[in-house]
Order: C-alpha cells, then sequence, then structure tokens
C-alpha cells in the first residue's frame, strides 16, 4: 500500500465527509453478525478500548479470511482455499475471493465494494 500524505482544501473536506458517513454502530452490528455466523474472533487488536473507528473495523476485515468463512458458510465451497499467510498478495487475492462468492450468491458487483477501498481503508462508508 503507497503511502499518502495528508489531505488539504477540498481533499480533506471530501475526505472528512466521506468519513462522517461511515457509521460505528452499524459497523459493530455487522461484525457481531459475521461472528456469530463464522465462530471466528473479530476484535480489535487494541480489544480493551473496543472499535473506535472505521481504521479498526478494517482492520478487522483486511486480510479477507473472515469475509472468505463468511461467503462459504452462506454458499460453502464459494472460497475452495482460503490464504492465511499474511502477504498483501494474499491478502487481496482472499478479498476478491470473498467478492467472486458473493456474486455466486446473487449479489450485483456494482452493489459490492472494491479490493482497494478496504485494504487500503477508504470509502468505506460505501
Amino acid at each position: 500500500m503507497a503511502h499518502q500524505g495528508p489531505a488539504y482544501g477540498l481533499s480533506r473536506d471530501c475526505m472528512l465527509k466521506a468519513q462522517a458517513k461511515f457509521d460505528l454502530n452499524q459497523a459493530v452490528i455487522v461484525l457481531d453478525w459475521i461472528r456469530d455466523v463464522t465462530n471466528l474472533n473479530l476484535d480489535p487488536i487494541d480489544s480493551e478500548k473496543g472499535f473506535k473507528d472505521q481504521f479498526d473495523f478494517a482492520n478487522v476485515l483486511k486480510d479477507g479470511t473472515a469475509l472468505c468463512a463468511l461467503i462459504n458458510k452462506l454458499l460453502p465451497g464459494a472460497v475452495p482455499k482460503i490464504n492465511t499467510m499474511k502477504a498483501p498478495f494474499k491478502e487481496r487475492e482472499n478479498l476478491e475471493m470473498f467478492l467472486k462468492g458473493c456474486e455466486m450468491y446473487g449479489l450485483k458487483r456494482h452493489d459490492l465494494f472494491q479490493v482497494n477501498d478496504l485494504y487500503e481503508k477508504k470509502n468505506l462508508y460505501t
């Protein structure tokens, strides 16, 4: 992931407006549901403080393993092999496989997120 410097002016305004659309309470409900379906530990890194922002939410899901486990529960065999290696290309591959599984499940591509949005923690409200 390439480092991006701080945003200024209109870019900063747009970024703040997008971040304000993220609903942390709804995100926690979603994570609780994923946890219930998959029986996985989806606690934030600093679990004593809980989820404090969209970046904690993204960090829990960005390797794709929980999402792949979820789609495999909903549609068995959708993701034949879940990568557990913590290499960026393997994590992105998991996210791609999850999205393909979502399409097989019946979701439309335009209703799904982009891999970069979750992986780079951008536009998490969509």
